[in-house]
Order: structure tokens, then sequence, then C-alpha cells
């Protein structure tokens, strides 16, 4: 029977990222001007602006889009969503290694919460599409006070285009409103330069990971190909254990945070 042991790929995946630059935000004040609209499904409901009251749910002050899943009449009627919101478009440098998007989103109601939504992104020279899913959910919580961060990474294939956001509200019925606001993009480069991770060391051991020479790390993140976080902590040493019994065979990433700096380092490891 094999022994389930993680392997080390060190020369397949290291590198050092540093703080992520913001290539394109919106608060949706700009809604007029930055932002357009498709009522894919034809019912003549679709994206709509509140333009104050977005504190009251958890948004930062101001502006924020709605979709309707519900038409309160008369008389009421349940709504089925397909409605489209585009951002303006923007250009990401040819150096980004890891892009990152994020936004928060609430649902109206706190009885009728399930409000689907979508983000897709796009290269502006192809087209808006939805081939490029970077995050769906179905909200279980909604009401006041409920906005909530959601991110997501887009591909470093869009590196050095022009692309565009989409958020999508669909697949959901008679529910009430979904509502979104703050969208953020950032890019972050990578550098293999000497500093406070030249010494860290990271073994292979039977069911756990060694973390060897630390300075400044001090929090460690294992995340699996899907992009969860499925283990994290604090290290209390410079020589740190961290013990990993119930992983499901797969690769893995291991990242140590630097806390002296915005320095991130990934390494790869496989368990098998």
């Amino acid at each position: 029977m094999k022994k389930i042991t993680l392997l080390f790929l060190l020369t397949l995946f290291v590198f050092t990222t540093y703080a992520q630059t913001v290539v394109w935000s919106s608060d949706s004040e700009d809604y007029a001007t930055d932002w357009s609209i498709l009522d894919n499904d034809g019912d003549g409901f679709d994206w709509g602006v509140y333009t104050g009251g977005a504190e009251s749910f958890g948004f930062n002050s101001g502006a924020l889009f709605y979709s309707e899943s519900y038409d309160p009449g008369p008389p009421p009627t349940g709504l089925s969503p397909d409605n489209v919101l585009f951002s303006t478009t923007f250009f990401i440098p040819g150096t980004a290694t890891s892009i990152n998007f994020k936004m928060k989103v609430a649902a109206l109601d706190s009885g009728y919460p399930a409000e689907n939504f979508a983000v897709y992104v796009y290269d502006d020279a192809v087209g808006a599409s939805f081939d490029d899913l970077i995050y769906e959910e179905t909200l279980t919580i909604g009401g006041a006070g409920t906005a909530k961060d959601i991110m997501a990474s887009i591909p470093v294939s869009f590196a050095g285009k022009t692309v565009g956001i989409l958020i999508r509200h669909y697949a959901c019925f008679d529910q009430n409103q979904l509502l979104v606001d703050d969208f953020e993009v950032s890019y972050g480069t990578l550098s293999i330069e000497d500093n406070s991770f030249s010494k860290v060391k990271v073994v292979a051991l039977n069911k756990s990971i060694g973390l060897y020479n630390l300075q400044d790390v001090s929090r460690y993140s294992v995340i699996n190909m899907t992009g969860q976080e499925v283990l994290k902590g604090e290290t209390q040493n410079r020589d740190y254990i961290i013990e990993a019994p119930t992983l499901a065979l797969g690769v893995y990433i291991v990242e140590l945070n630097d806390t002296n700096s915005d320095g991130v380092i990934r390494k790869k490891v496989v368990l098998r």
C-alpha cells in the first residue's frame, strides 16, 4: 500500500508577489456614463439604480445597482430575470501575473434571499460573452446589513488586453431584488528578488508540510486547485510544521505571508 506523502516541487512554482495595483473601480456613482444594461430575457424588467440608501445594506454610501426577480404589481408577479450589467472596459497591463475582481452583493429581502448571480470577464477585442465565468452564487441571506464581499480570480490570459466585466442576474424566480456595488479589479506582478523569503525552506513530510528558516513570515494558507483555502493558520517559530492529515490527494499551493511587507510567496505541493 502506498504511503501518503507531500512532495514539494520547488522548481515548478516559486514566486513572490507584491501589493495589488487597482486598474478599475466603481462605486456605481458613474452609472450614467460607465455602465450599460441589457434586458436579456426581454420581459421589460432590467437593472436600475438606487441613488441612496446603500449604507443600510452594508455597501459604501451612495448609489447601487438593483435587478428584480419579483414585480409587486398589481397584480404581484414572480419574475425569472436574465438581466446583464456591463462595466466600462479597461486595460490590464501585460506584466500582470495575478488579476483579482471583487464587489459587494446583497439580497433586498430577508424572507426571499435566493438571488442567483454570475460574474464574467471578456476581451473587448472579441466582444462580450458568457464564455469566461469567474464567479457564481445563490445568496442565502438578505436584508439590512447583509452586503458581503465576493472575490474572484481573473485568468492571467487577459493580461495585456482591454477587458470588461459582466454581472448577470438570472437562474432564480420570485425572490425580490439583487443589489450590487463597490466593484474593483486589481493586478499583481512577480519578482524573484532577494528578500526575507530567500532562506525559507519548505520540506515534504508525511501528512504534513515543514516550514524552516522563517523570518518575518507569520501567516500561511494551503489552497487547492479550485482556489479554495483548505488550511490556514499562523506560524509560531522559525521552524513550523503544518499538519495536513485530512487533505485529499492532489495538488495544493502553500502561500506564506510576510508580516513586514506586502510580499507573498506561493509554492506548489502534490499530495500522493
